[in-house]
C-alpha cells in the first residue's frame, strides 16, 4: 500500500511542470556525482598504474645490471625504486632472480611490486584502498648486429674517429674501454650507425646513431674461443716481392698457401686460395704493392707467442697500395680475411696496425687484431663496404663505408648484447 502511494505521489510531480526540472535535477545529481567520481578514480587509477609500471621496469633493468657488475641484485633493485618518491611507505616489493619460467637464465630479474592506490572517490565508502600490482622481468638479451668493435677493457679511448672523418656504418660500433669517452669524435666529424654501445661514455658531437647506449654492458669477443693454427716445420720463409721481381715472373708474382716469415709487397702479388701463415712475420704493403687474393686468410702469430709476444708481427698497408683481398666463403676460416695471435697483447712499445688502400683498394671479411690498435686508413677512400674490423682500440680516418649485409658469404657478422625488458 505504502509503494502504490509513492508511485501515485511520484507520477502527480511528474506531471506536476512548475517543479519538474527541479525534481528530476534532484534525482539525478546523485548519479551524475558518482559517474564523475569514477571517472576521476579511473584516470587516477591509469596514470597510478603507469607510473608504478615504469618503476618496477627500471628497478628490473637496474637489477640486471647489478648482477652483472658486483652481484648486487637487490641492492640495485632497492636503489632504484627509493627514485620514486611518490610510493606509498606500505609497498610490498620482492625481487627474484632465475624466476620459475626462466630458471636456467642466471641474468633474469623478476621485480613485483603491490601498493595501495589513492583513490579520490571510492576511498570514501571503502574500507580498504584496493591495491594496484604491477610485475617487470628483464634479462641480457642479444640485440643487433656489429661490424666495428674495440675490446680493450683498459680507460683508454676505445673508439676514437679522427678530425674531419666521415663514418657511416649500416651496423653497430661497441667498445668495451671504460673510458668516460670510450667513444670520441670532435665536432669536425660525422658520425652515423646503427648502434652505438660503450661500457664507458660516448662523447661524439656529430652523431646520427640510431640507438645510443654510454655506460651499457661489456660486448663478448667474438672470437674469443679461437686459436691460430699451428706453425708447421716445413719451414717460413721471408717473401718480398718488387716490380723487378714481377717482370721475371711474367708481370706478376703468385705464391701459394702456406706458412712464411715476413711478407713484404712491393710490386704485384697474388695469394692463391688458402691459409698463409706467417710465423714472426708482418705483412708489410709498401705504396707501390698490388695485392690481391680472392680466397685468402693470413694469419699473424708466432711459434713461441707466449715465450716471446714481440716475435708476433703486425698488419702495415700503405695508403697508396692497391689491396683486394677477400675472405673464404666457406669452410673453418669462413668470413675471416687477417687474424693476428692475441698473445701480442704481452709485447711492449708497438705501433698501430694500419688497413688503408687506395680507391682502387677493397676489402671483404673480418680483420682481428684483438690485443693491438688498428687504425682504418679513408683517405684514399679504399671500399670497405663488406670490411669488419675487431681491435683492441680502433681509430677511424677519412671516409669509412661499412654497409650492414653484403651479397657475398664471405662476411662474418655479430651479434652484441643489451639489457631488456622481456615481460
Amino acid at each position: 500500500m505504502a509503494l502504490r502511494t509513492a508511485l501515485v505521489m511520484f507520477q502527480r510531480l511528474l506531471r506536476e511542470e512548475r517543479g519538474n526540472t527541479l525534481a528530476l535535477l534532484a534525482f539525478a545529481l546523485p548519479l551524475l556525482i558518482g559517474c564523475a567520481g569514477l571517472a576521476v578514480d579511473t584516470i587516477q587509477w591509469v596514470f597510478a598504474k603507469r607510473q608504478l609500471q615504469s618503476t618496477a621496469d627500471a628497478a628490473a633493468l637496474a637489477g640486471v645490471y647489478g648482477l652483472i657488475q658486483n652481484g648486487d641484485m637487490e641492492g640495485a633493485v632497492d636503489r632504484s625504486i627509493a627514485v620514486n618518491k611518490d610510493l606509498d611507505p606500505s609497498r610490498a616489493t620482492t625481487a627474484e632472480q632465475s624466476p620459475e619460467d626462466h630458471r636456467e637464465d642466471p641474468f633474469a630479474v623478476r621485480v613485483r611490486i603491490a601498493t595501495p592506490a589513492k583513490l579520490t572517490f571510492s576511498s570514501v565508502f571503502l574500507r580498504r584502498r584496493p591495491v594496484i600490482s604491477v610485475e617487470a622481468t628483464a634479462t641480457v638479451v642479444e640485440t643487433g648486429e656489429y661490424c666495428a668493435f674495440a675490446v680493450g677493457a683498459d680507460d683508454e679511448t676505445g673508439l676514437k674517429i679522427e678530425p674531419s672523418a666521415n663514418v657511416e656504418l649500416g651496423c653497430g660500433v661497441a667498445t668495451n674501454s671504460s673510458s668516460s669517452k670510450a667513444i670520441e669524435a670532435d665536432a669536425s666529424s660525422t658520425v652515423s650507425a646503427e648502434r652505438m654501445t660503450a661500457f664507458g661514455g660516448i662523447d661524439v658531437q656529430n652523431s646520427k646513431a640510431t640507438r645510443v647506449r654510454g655506460y651499457g654492458l661489456k660486448q663478448k669477443d667474438p672470437l674469443a674461443d679461437s686459436d691460430p693454427p699451428l706453425i708447421p716445420n716445413t719451414g717460413c720463409p721471408n717473401i718480398t716481392v718488387n716490380a723487378d721481381a714481377a717482370q721475371q715472373n711474367g708481370g706478376r708474382v703468385e705464391i701459394d698457401p702456406g706458412c712464411y716469415g715476413n711478407l713484404v709487397v712491393n710490386g704485384p702479388i697474388f695469394l692463391r686460395d688458402g691459409e698463409y701463415i706467417l710465423n714472426r712475420g708482418s705483412l708489410l704493403v709498401g705504396p707501390t704493392a698490388e695485392l690481391s687474393c680472392k680466397s685468402c686468410t693470413i694469419f699473424l702469430t708466432s711459434e713461441d707467442p707466449t715465450g716471446s709476444p714481440g716475435s708476433i708481427g703486425k698488419v702495415q698497408i700503405d695508403p697508396h697500395a692497391k689491396v683486394q683481398l677477400a675472405a673464404p666463403s666457406q669452410g673453418p676460416n669462413a668470413g675471416l680475411l687477417i687474424y693476428q695471435d692475441r698473445h701480442v697483447e704481452n709485447a711492449q712499445d708497438r705501433g698501430e696496425n694500419v688497413i688503408a688502400g687506395n680507391s682502387f683498394s677493397k676489402f671483404k671479411g673480418l680483420v682481428y687484431l684483438p690485443a693491438e690498435i688498428l687504425r682504418v686508413d679513408g683517405e684514399f677512400s679504399p671500399d670497405v663496404q663488406c670490411a669488419r674490423f675487431v681491435g683492441k682500440r680502433l681509430i677511424f680516418m677519412g671516409r669509412i663505408l661499412i654497409a650492414k649485409g653484403c651479397s657475398d658469404n664471405n662476411i662474418m657478422n655479430f651479434k652484441g648484447t643489451d639489457v631488456r625488458l622481456i615481460g
